[in-house]
């Protein structure tokens, strides 16, 4: 796969976050790191901002930035890649109050599954 190509990759997971509405919740970007075995190529990572349980009574819920990285080889697939992100959508809109309450909820609750018809109900 060449450079172009590559970039052409990134696109495709910028076009995805653009069509689901998460592009200003998303940092996407193309980076030169090290692969597994040393040598400089270009990876994307994408990092977006999630609540997750904590363990500590004091502060039940932990608002943290969550990344992604992969190595765009000939194995990379820029759909696969957007479809991880895109399937929290609803989960990345959701504020937070509203996932703590769908964590609260259920102690198997997953990100990936959370619906807004399973978000608190306002008064």
């Amino acid at each position: 796969m060449n450079r172009k190509e590559k970039f052409n990759q990134v696109e495709i997971v910028k076009k995805a976050l653009i069509r689901s509405g998460l592009i200003d919740k998303v940092t996407i970007g193309a980076y030169l790191m090290e692969n597994y075995v040393g040598k400089r190529t270009l990876h994307i990572k994408c990092e977006y901002n999630e609540t997750f349980k904590s363990y500590n009574p004091a502060d039940p819920y932990l608002e943290k930035t969550t990344t992604k990285i992969e190595e765009i080889n000939g194995y990379f697939s820029a759909k696969i890649f957007a479809a991880g992100i895109v399937q929290r959508k609803e989960w990345l809109l959701a504020s937070e109050a509203d996932r703590q309450a769908y964590l609260e909820s259920d102690k198997y609750a997953h990100p990936a599954m959370y619906r807004v018809t399973n978000a608190c109900k306002k008064v």
